[in-house]
């Protein structure tokens, strides 16, 4: 069914970018681990975000914290492959408490991603109290190679 945008929420399209990156996607926690560059290979507008992959670890592209009301929400964003070796994405998102980041809660991984084919991905979840947290797409080091990531919403469901 339908939500209502978060107002918090702002640049999912990753239309604007400051001093190469693209503005609001850095988290001042250890959530937001990737390399991050612009690319002209959108699924919506003129840009995209590249999330460089490692072998070694997941790689996350997060989010500025936001504190958000109790409620459920979903968040959903457009991934492929930045080459093509594939990749693999999940969504997720984890509290902050006090600058440093808590449990982490992944959706559904969206495995074998295609370099020509935007795939989407979503993620629904409960917040049972007023929780600041940090939204993320996780590149995931299985295949780790580079991902592109579009077109990020988040909605408060009704």
């Amino acid at each position: 069914g339908g939500g209502t945008a978060v107002s918090a929420f702002t640049n999912g399209d990753f239309e604007t970018w400051a001093d190469g990156l693209p503005t609001n996607w850095k988290s001042a926690s250890s959530a937001s681990s990737a390399t991050l560059t612009q690319s002209t290979d959108a699924h919506g507008g003129k840009y995209s975000v590249l999330v460089a992959g490692s072998t070694s670890s997941n790689k996350r592209l997060g989010y500025t914290e936001m504190t958000l009301a109790a409620g459920t929400y979903t968040m959903k964003f457009y991934a492929k492959a930045a080459t093509a070796g594939g990749g693999a994405v999940a969504p997720g998102y984890v509290p902050i408490v006090s600058g440093k980041a808590g449990t982490y809660s992944y959706g559904s991984y969206v495995n074998d991603l295609s370099n020509s084919t935007w795939s989407e991905a979503t993620y629904t979840f409960t917040l049972d109290a007023e929780t600041t947290i940090c939204l993320f797409a996780s590149n995931s080091k299985n295949p780790g190679k580079d991902i592109l990531v579009d077109d990020f919403t988040l909605t408060l469901n009704k």
